[in-house]
């Protein structure tokens, strides 16, 4: 034992330098052996995406093959069709007026069915075509014409008129203004027909004029009712003239001192026009 410890003594440099090489040694193998495994995993890793790619193409292949089969298929078939009527054709047994009398054949039925439809709705195609122009005729000479003027939508006295050119007085608000509309006095409750036919655009309340009925009538004319309630219609509907659209209402505190009344519009392309130029 002594000698052993005296050996060391002697060659420790020696010794120290031997263990120090072997621990690099183990290390180097250790670090190999972790990058061999690495290096079998990536090249199974490989193989298999190889093993998949190769599937693949193997699948696309084999569908191309059985399209291409299924075309050359059709084509043999359509081919052995047509070779079939040039046979026929060929020993008379087929000809081509077959085929014309076929469509013709073909063409007649549906031309026939139109016409039996058109009969059974009570029209041929000239009543049909007249109807239409009528139609047409009509749209275009739809709409208020100034001959023979409206109706009056209320009867009453005018508590303030028209005035567009200069302002008139307004009792309840004390102060000067132009106004569009005429204000025809009537009792609360009354009636309010339509001063003309037309169509019913918007129903709609307004803090000065209350409730109001716009309608149209036609060649750019628009009529306003005003101060409404009970109203009788809606939007959408066609009216005729004379026809109830409402009744009067309480006036608006815009007009307490005026009283009860029907605020009257009307306006050609979107301009205010005179009532009275229209009224009978």
């Amino acid at each position: 034992m002594k000698n052993m410890m005296s050996f060391l003594k002697k060659n420790a440099f020696y010794v120290m330098a031997l263990v120090l090489v072997a621990g690099i040694l183990a290390v180097s193998g250790i670090a190999g052996f972790v990058s061999g495994q690495r290096d079998r995993e990536i090249a199974e890793n490989a193989a298999e995406f190889t093993d998949k790619t190769a599937a693949v193409e193997e699948a696309d292949t084999a569908a191309a093959e059985s399209g291409a089969q299924m075309a050359d298929e059709m084509t043999g078939y359509n081919a052995d069709v047509v070779q079939k009527i040039l046979s026929m054709i060929e020993d008379g047994t087929l000809a081509l007026e077959d085929f014309e009398d076929e469509n013709s054949l073909i063409a007649g039925d549906v031309s026939a069915d139109a016409d039996e439809s058109m009969e059974d709705d009570g029209m041929t195609a000239e009543e049909n075509d007249t109807d239409e122009a009528e139609m047409a005729g009509a749209a275009v000479d739809a709409g208020y014409k100034m001959e023979g003027g409206m109706a009056w939508p209320v009867e009453g006295e005018i508590v303030l008129d028209y005035s567009m050119d200069a302002t008139t007085y307004y009792p309840t608000l004390e102060q000067y203004k132009c106004n569009p509309s005429i204000l025809i006095q009537s009792e609360a409750g009354t009636a309010v027909t339509a001063a003309c036919g037309g169509t019913v655009l918007d129903i709609y309340e307004d803090a000065e004029l209350g409730t109001v009925v716009e309608t149209s009538l036609g060649n750019g004319y628009e009529a306003f009712y005003g101060q409404l309630n009970n109203i009788s219609v809606a939007v959408g509907d066609t009216i005729e003239e004379g026809q109830v659209i409402g009744e009067v209402a309480v006036p608006t505190r815009y007009y307490s001192v005026e009283g009860s009344h029907l605020n009257f519009r009307l306006t050609k392309d979107g301009e205010p026009v005179d009532p009275l130029d229209y009224l009978n």
